[in-house]
């Protein structure tokens, strides 16, 4: 069966996050750790990890093949020289929102190329104005 560890610390979304695997991957044996001592202990025998990984956790790792990393962009420190040497792939979230990202820049492009915002206080004021860029208002 394979084996995730939810490093810690824990909050309320890892909670929910790991009911919500438990359910949806019942093959999957998802640990959620309170303390680095209990995640050192976890991870001995995972196959994947979500979160940082301190040195001590990656040298008791023995089947450790995959680190997901919370945020597009790791915190100072996410690599070490160990980590960086190990065999294991490390992923991240980068990426997963272009195609929205790049729909909302162009709205917003074309929003203020027709003069969108100088429309909202005539609106909000219910006041109805053909060209508000060049009302006294």
């Amino acid at each position: 069966m394979p084996k995730l560890v939810m490093m810690p610390p824990q909050s309320e979304k890892t909670l929910r996050w790991t009911n919500q695997l438990l359910s949806e991957l019942p093959a999957y044996q998802v640990v959620l750790p309170e303390t680095d001592e209990e995640a050192v202990d976890a991870i001995a025998d995972a196959d994947a990890a979500f979160g940082v990984v301190p040195p001590d956790a990656l040298a008791a790792a023995k089947n450790l093949r995959w680190i997901q990393s919370p945020a597009a962009g790791p915190p100072a420190g996410f690599y070490y020289p160990e980590l960086i040497e190990h065999p294991v792939q490390v992923c991240n979230p980068r990426g997963i929102y272009n195609d929205h990202i790049a729909q909302h820049i162009l709205m917003v492009t074309l929003a203020l190329a027709r003069g969108l915002p100088y429309y909202m206080d005539p609106q909000r004021a219910r006041r109805r104005d053909k060209d508000p860029r060049k009302s006294q208002y």
